[in-house]
């Protein structure tokens, strides 16, 4: 990792240590130690001007990487001790405040953790230690003759070797970037610009093709007759003005410029261009001063009208600085053109086109994720390797892993690294920890970094701000990716919480993921199974854990970082240096134990999801604590009270925490709050809505039982108009109070806002302010629930960026849309998301429904749900983008009567994807129409349906012929496997069946229908006696409360693909099948609560050894089969993921002091 930055940190540590405020605390203790303090601060000054050039080199030469390691473990250690004094000093701060100064000094005397006689030996052996290891470092260092970088003057700073680049390269050469090069033309020739000479840059990552793109589009036809004029000049690290300005002369003239006159050389560029049109290719910028550019700017705006500045860069921010109006943000190849470029060059004469050898050659490429670089690079690679054997290797090997091996990329990347701040460089490596392709939460991504001490604290300037300034950077640099796709927030050890909601995430690229792997070498260990666990080293510092998998981190105490822990977690007690911790949300904790305290270095402690009720007093001992998380804690009912001590936290995450009704008095005492996500208002506990004004919040704020503020006034001390850092307000009210309207007028906020929610507002109208389409344009989302008194919406349909519009609960609306008669184009023009549940008398969209002559409503919209609203006799306006429809008790009987039929329901949705119907047993007849189903039979992929007893299913998925995933519940009239209506539906392949009750498994052809059914849930079907013959194709098999199935089925040996298979709460399940042997694919099985299950069949006995996965939970006789000393331990002793004994809840450390 960055080791300059960690000295930095330890430097900072030491500054702490002798400001005057500590010196009052430690003067008692500080003799004999004040030297060895002050002759570490002298090590670790004479080392940090080298350690650059000592990062740069350690690429190249092992020895200087091991020297790196040696004094990153020193540094670190040396980090540590100094923490150790500084928490001891806020530990006498926090007893005197907590206990009492008199009764703190005693207790501090006679405690073993605070004795200050105790701290004073062990602090001065400890500095004296680490000196010592410091010293053979630097005696160490004099071997290398590292040099002191200026980072005053990038020019004394040693040039790195990148190959000049040129404009030519043969268009043949050149595979899959014709959309982009079409595009840059067209922003090139064509589009419009206010400069009379324009930048236009390519944006992304080192290897993903930006020159090659550049060159490309040099070559083109159109672009050489446009420009009068076409000049290349490949710029890389050093932006020297007089010498950039001297190679555009020459490549234009072919005149040499040797001179550095900067009057000479603006002359003779001037003459060069002439008032000609030309294009300038700057090749690789790095530049980020803006007054260097600007000196190059000048001379360049002699160019005719429509010149143009073609820019490549890595760094989103130079592209900026250098003012370009238009870019192109490049992404990788398509599968389709990776599989073309690796096969051009990997089979020629000597490697022959063989069956195997393609398989392997698409795995490769599909490692390389799209980046040509390392496409080309791998091919080049496999064009010596004739044999089978050879070309496996490289890919069992994973050598894209190790950086060093593909010298061609390395320069690429590393030029990438070695040019960062060190600050940035430590933020970057530790991205390191997470797995590849997860998807970061930046704002917790931020937390983390600034828990480690890796964000340097300037004065003035707020530590958070500083962090995502250093995130962003990252992003420029196209170290990080922005996100937008957060559906795989399943994973959640790298989430904050467990929400599906939006939330800023990032991702790491595969290829800057192995540099950052290369750059912490052992520092960080990801997922680590149970036999790697013991292999690795003892000098790790931060771990992302397997929460089944179990650990024993006893022998680590050196740990940072540990997250997720699971309740196969011991030794936690160990790890008294932890400054990051974060629970798995299935840790079935319920409390903590009193003994948290004692892990003072804490700094993030995450308990997101899980079960807590409560936390310990002793809570306030973690003094130095930055984050609370304490989000989706659902059955959390209080606070500590002496949380109100804990004076170094910043950010107290409690969304989602119904049961939280009150908080402690005096939580205006935590001025360093910068994150306060929900707030009850309490006259009574001293907790007023006037407090808030001693807190700079942002981000989120929840503000609850505001029928607790008394008047407008009281509700203006909140001064909630001047916070513009808020961009989520949730406002909650607990009862029917007369001042509502007046409340909720005094809480406007800043205009600012983005997303805004009422819950249970009694008032009978809305504010001023909600009904101002100025105040609230920047809003994206807006919840309303439970508004019952107010009979008239704002003007939402006016909101330009409205994105997210959920109204529940609000009986006295009849319309969505009251005025049509603006002079808007379209009404909720940015929608993509309407929800509609519990609106009892709402009757239809809008109060004028002539939808002829009214403005288009919901021209993006995406997807649509409308749950019991008995009196919507409208049907939904025409929406050809909607992709997700979800009705449920709606539309029903009478209702549907009153709708016109000639229009149809379903035949304008030509997007619809999904579709769930829930109790709409008209609706879904409708699907047996042809007609009414047409535009859906190429589109509808996913269709559940709930408790309609007439619906035919046999009619509808002969309609609905691109079917993929098919759920059903509560069909009685369900009573046999539905073999036949299913056996033409070959493109389903999720099968979900639940609370079928009269299904008994009987099937005609003995086999379930789908014939590439992949995914097979049956779920509370009680009449279930045994499951039908399944495909071959079937991965997944999960059944659940079949309180009467006996066995599966008689035999599952041809199921080559079942890859999962889940069994519970099946008591009368009491033998699975023979000829289990066959699972060849199997890697995960979990058996719950099965009490009659005894025994396994030889067949799967032969399998478990070869498990993943392995959970058994409520079924004894299984429990101790599989347990030490059972008949089958000695084949599930070796499977990684082994969960067998059904744990109680635990307090979490009890067991592990």
């Amino acid at each position: 990792m960055a080791v300059e930055a960690i000295l930095s940190t330890a430097l900072e540590q030491i500054i702490k240590l002798t400001a005057p405020p500590v010196i009052r605390y430690l003067r008692p203790i500080w003799g004999g130690v004040d030297g060895d303090l002050e002759k570490l601060d002298r090590y670790l000054r004479q080392i940090r001007p080298l350690v650059e050039d000592a990062e740069e080199r350690q690429l190249m030469e092992d020895n200087v990487k091991a020297w790196l390691m040696m004094l990153r473990d020193a540094a670190y250690d040396a980090d540590d001790i100094l923490d150790q004094a500084n928490t001891h000093v806020l530990l006498i701060q926090r007893k005197a405040e907590f206990y009492g100064s008199l009764n703190s000094k005693v207790r501090d005397f006679f405690s073993l953790h605070h004795n200050p006689l105790l701290f004073q030996l062990q602090l001065g052996h400890k500095l004296k230690s680490i000196n010592k290891r410091i010293d053979d470092v630097i005696e160490e260092m004099h071997k290398f003759d590292f040099k002191v970088a200026d980072n005053n003057n990038n020019n004394n700073r040693p040039r790195r070797n990148r190959p000049q680049t040129h404009s030519y390269v043969p268009e043949s050469e050149v595979i899959g970037r014709d959309e982009d090069k079409e595009q840059i033309v067209q922003m090139l020739i064509h589009d419009h610009f206010e400069e009379k000479v324009a930048v236009v840059s390519i944006v992304g990552m080192g290897g993903l093709g930006k020159t090659t793109l550049a060159q490309l589009i040099c070559g083109d036809e159109n672009v050489k007759n446009h420009f009068q004029l076409c000049i290349w000049v490949c710029v890389s690290d050093d932006f020297d003005v007089a010498k950039l300005a001297g190679n555009i002369i020459h490549t234009a003239s072919g005149k040499f410029c040797d001179h550095t006159n900067m009057e000479v050389l603006q002359q003779d560029l001037r003459q060069v261009l002439g008032q000609k049109r030309y294009l300038l290719v700057l090749d690789d910028v790095w530049n980020e001063d803006h007054m260097k550019w600007d000196a190059l700017r000048h001379l360049l705006v002699d160019g005719a009208e429509g010149s143009r500045i073609l820019v490549t860069t890595r760094n989103e921010n130079c592209s900026k600085i250098m003012g370009a109006k238009k870019y192109c943000l490049l992404q990788g190849l398509s599968e389709e053109s990776s599989w073309a470029l690796f096969e051009r060059t990997a089979f020629t004469t000597s490697v022959s086109r063989q069956p195997k050898f393609l398989e392997i050659g698409k795995k490769i490429v599909n490692k390389c994720k799209g980046l040509p670089l390392a496409i080309q690079v791998m091919g080049s690679l496999m064009q010596s390797k004739i044999e089978e054997s050879q070309w496996q290797a490289v890919l069992d090997n994973e050598i894209w892993d190790i950086p060093r091996a593909t010298d061609k990329i390395r320069p690429e990347l590393w030029l990438s690294y070695v040019n960062l701040p060190s600050e940035v460089k430590k933020c970057f490596a530790f991205c390191a920890l997470f797995p590849k392709d997860s998807v970061i939460e930046v704002d917790m991504l931020v937390q983390f970094w600034i828990a480690h001490g890796f964000i340097p604290s300037q004065t003035g300037k707020d530590i958070d701000v500083e962090g995502h300034e250093i995130f962003s950077e990252l992003i420029w640099r196209s170290l990080l990716q922005n996100d937008t796709d957060t559906s795989a927030g399943f994973t959640h050890y790298y989430r904050s919480d467990n929400s599906y909601f939006k939330r800023r995430v990032c991702k790491m690229h595969d290829l800057i993921h192995d540099l950052a792997q290369f750059v912490t070498g052992d520092e960080c260990s990801t997922l680590p199974e149970r036999n790697e666990f013991k292999k690795i080293s003892k000098r790790t510092r931060h771990f992302i854990l397997n929460p089944d998998v179990e650990y024993d981190m006893s022998d680590h105490p050196r740990v940072r970082t540990a997250l997720p822990v699971g309740t196969n977690f011991t030794g936690l007690s160990k790890l008294k240096l932890l400054r990051v911790l974060k629970l798995d949300i299935e840790a079935n904790v319920d409390e903590l134990s009193p003994s948290i305290e004692y892990l003072h270095h804490l700094r993030y402690l995450g308990l997101s999801g899980t079960d807590i009720r409560e936390l310990p007093e002793s809570i306030c001992m973690l003094v130095n604590l930055q984050t609370l998380n304490l989000n989706y804690c659902f059955r959390l009912s209080k606070l500590p009270m002496s949380i109100v001590y804990m004076n170094s936290l910043r950010h107290l995450h409690l969304s989602h925490c119904p049961e939280l009704k009150s908080m402690p008095s005096g939580l205006s005492r935590l001025r360093c709050l910068k994150t306060l996500t929900k707030y009850i208002v309490s006259e009574k506990a001293g907790n007023k809505i006037g407090e808030l004004k001693h807190w700079n919040l942002e981000g989120e704020l929840g503000l609850y039982d505001l029928h607790e503020v008394k008047n407008a006034d009281e509700a203006k001390e909140a001064i909630m108009s001047s916070r513009q850092n808020i961009n989520s307000l949730s406002l909650s009210w607990g009862a029917s109070v007369e001042n509502a309207e007046q409340v909720l007028e005094a809480l406007k906020p800043h205009a600012a806002l983005k997303e805004l929610s009422l819950y249970d507002y009694p008032g009978t109208q809305f504010s001023m302010w909600i009904r101002d389409r100025q105040q609230l344009q920047n809003l994206v989302m807006i919840k309303l629930k439970g508004c019952k008194g107010c009979e008239q919406l704002p003007p939402l349909e006016q909101l330009p960026y409205l994105e997210e519009l959920t109204i529940h609960e609000m009986d006295g609306i009849k319309y969505i849309i009251n005025n049509t008669t603006g002079d808007a184009l379209s009404l909720f023009p940015a929608l993509m998301s309407l929800s509609l549940y519990g609106m009892d008398n709402l009757e239809g969209w809008c109060v004028e429904e002539d939808r002829e002559t009214a403005p288009p409503l919901f021209p993006c919209l995406d997807s649509l749900t409308i749950s019991q609203c008995p009196k919507l006799t409208t049907m939904p306006p025409q929406i050809p983008t909607l992709k997700y429809l979800d009705i449920k008790d709606t539309y029903r009987g009478t209702q549907i009567k009153l709708m016109s039929k000639e229009k149809g329901f379903f035949k304008h949705l030509k997007s619809l994807e999904s579709l769930t119907l829930i109790r709409c047993e008209e609706l879904a007849l409708l699907l047996e129409d042809k007609e009414e189903t047409r535009p859906l039979s190429s589109s509808l992929r996913d269709l559940i349906i709930w408790d309609c007893s007439r619906f035919s299913l046999s009619a509808a998925l002969h309609n609905l012929t691109s079917l993929e995933s098919l759920q059903m519940t509560d069909l009685e009239e369900l009573s046999s496997w539905p073999d036949e209506m299913l056996r033409d539906s070959e493109s389903l392949r999720y099968l979900h069946l639940t609370s079928c009750k009269n299904l008994t498994g009987a099937s005609s052809q003995g086999d379930c229908g789908p014939p590439f059914l992949e995914d097979l849930r049956v779920f509370y079907c009680d009449a279930l006696i045994e499951l039908p013959k399944c495909p071959t194709s079937l991965k997944s098999l999960y059944v659940d409360n079949c309180l009467s199935i006996k066995s599966l089925c008689s035999d599952m040996g041809h199921l080559t693909s079942l890859f999962q298979l889940k069994l519970s709460k099946c008591p009368k399940l009491e033998s699975l099948p023979e000829g289990m042997r066959g699972l060849t694919s199997l890697q995960h099985l979990f058996i719950e609560d099965c009490l009659a299950l005894k025994s396994f069949p030889e067949g799967l006995q032969q399998r478990l050894p070869t498990l993943k996965r392995l959970k058994i939970s409520g079924c004894p006789k299984l429990e101790r089969r599989c347990s030490l000393g059972g008949d089958y331990f000695h084949l599930v002793c070796s499977i990684s993921e082994r969960y067998i004994i059904r744990s109680p809840r635990r307090t979490l450390l009890a067991l592990c002091l």
